[in-house]
């Protein structure tokens, strides 16, 4: 069975992608890292500096199969103050 990595990257920085994880193909390894970024956002929204969370899917070679990102950005509207 192919061997997957994971790496997160989170407001600590990068995490280590040294232990692999077996799934039948890469569909299944992404299926599995989205679960994984939806628990990292259970467990805090992203914040500035960063205001971001991902998490890269790398094959068993250690290359880049995707990449899923969870972004937190504010958008700012205008508005004008209710006149009297």
């Amino acid at each position: 069975m192919p061997q997957f990595f994971f790496r997160s990257t989170d407001q600590d920085g990068f995490s280590a992608e040294d232990r692999g994880f077996e799934f039948p193909d890469s569909e299944a390894a992404i299926k599995e890292a989205k679960h994984a970024l939806a628990e990292m956002a259970a467990d805090g929204l992203p914040q500035e500096p960063v205001s971001m969370i991902s998490i890269q899917v790398l094959d068993s070679n250690h290359v880049l199969v995707c990449e899923m990102r969870l972004v937190m950005e504010v958008i700012m509207g205008s508005f004008e103050p209710a006149r009297d």
